[in-house]
């Protein structure tokens, strides 16, 4: 019985000792899963904390390129219907410096005379049904002539050009996706009304994005331009015989020019007009008018210098061609030049 009770014992102990074995190897087992399972959720947060950045990222650069593009559309868009809103109404501003030189050229002959009182009075009753700065402008012709318009054509400051065409912009300006404030006028081209040249009125605009470049804190700028021609009556432009003239008298005179242009660097065109005057650089390849930047209407400092640099595309054929400067009398000179690779 003894022998008996003694090997019943040591079997439950052995049968204990397994089972804890058991246990242990279970825990151990347990263990094992739970840092498998914490390292598998370390690695998702790991590449979640990488990946979503970029995503977001890109989502926003998707955000900011479409919003880029309707605010370009708005602004384009404003700037047209400004120009074509100006030239269906300026005819009568014209029409303020026709009497006195016509006066002047019939006097002599005891022909019609505009008495200068009821031009004044004409423009003041039509200038109340002109939207601003129409209504100022035409005011303002009837009583100095053309003195306040080219004022404004030579002004190139926002400071200037902002206060005088900016209300011609507001009721063309959608409040949805462009802000006022942000609108800035960088150029205004007007014609010569008292001689009637250069018929086309131009305007510059640029919108200033919310954001500014990283690192530098200078401001985003979307710019477009607009141009229409005035219904002033005829200007002359197909004539022949004033072709001439027009592009001999108050033309620009090319001081320098590229001797020849390299195909992937810059080039420099330097022009002398009438100081304060302002002109347009066009420059024409094999494949048509170049687009590149810096090129277009510019104006002159106190010395009458203008000086255009741009970058000659790396596309460009090699040859020579022309640019033409025309001024904002609409005199054009016409230069030729020649585009050459490096060896």
């Amino acid at each position: 019985m003894d022998k008996q009770q003694h090997y019943e014992k040591e079997s439950a102990q052995k049968q204990i000792r397994l089972t804890r074995i058991i246990r242990l190897q279970r825990l151990k087992s347990l263990k094992k899963q739970i840092c498998s399972q914490k390292k598998e959720q370390g690695s998702m947060v790991l590449e979640a904390s990488l990946v979503l950045p970029v995503f977001i990222f890109f989502i926003m650069f998707l955000i900011f390129i479409v919003q880029m593009t309707l605010i370009s559309t708005a602004l384009q868009s404003t700037a047209g219907e400004a120009v074509k809103q100006l030239s269906t109404k300026i005819y009568p501003v014209s029409l303020a410096f026709t009497p006195s030189d016509s006066a002047g050229g019939e006097g002599s002959g005891g022909g019609w005379k505009i008495p200068e009182l009821s031009l004044t009075e004409w423009a003041e009753g039509y200038a109340s049904s002109l939207p601003e700065p129409l209504s100022d402008w035409v005011r303002s012709a009837a009583a100095s002539g053309e003195q306040p318009l080219q004022e404004i054509k030579t002004s190139v400051l926002e400071t200037v050009l902002d206060p005088t065409v900016k209300p011609l912009l507001q009721p063309f300006i959608e409040p949805t996706l462009l802000n006022m404030e942000r609108v800035h006028v960088n150029g205004i081209s007007i014609p010569d009304l008292k001689n009637k040249t250069n018929p086309y009125f131009r305007l510059e605009l640029s919108y200033e994005l919310p954001i500014k470049v990283p690192f530098l804190s200078k401001p985003l700028r979307i710019q477009a331009a607009a141009a229409e021609r005035l219904w002033i009556g005829d200007t002359g432009e197909g004539s022949d015989g004033s072709a001439g003239d027009g592009d001999t008298a108050g033309s620009a005179t090319v001081l320098s020019k590229p001797d020849p242009a390299y195909i992937g660097n810059n080039a420099t065109i330097k022009v002398k007009v009438e100081p304060g005057a302002t002109a347009n650089l066009t420059i024409f390849y094999k494949s048509g008018e170049s687009s590149a930047k810096h090129i277009g209407w510019a104006t002159a400092d106190e010395n009458g210098i203008i000086e255009w640099n741009w970058f000659v595309g790396t596309r460009t054929t090699e040859g020579t061609w022309s640019f033409v400067v025309e001024t904002g009398d609409g005199a054009k000179t016409e230069t030729t030049f020649t585009v050459a690779s490096r060896k």
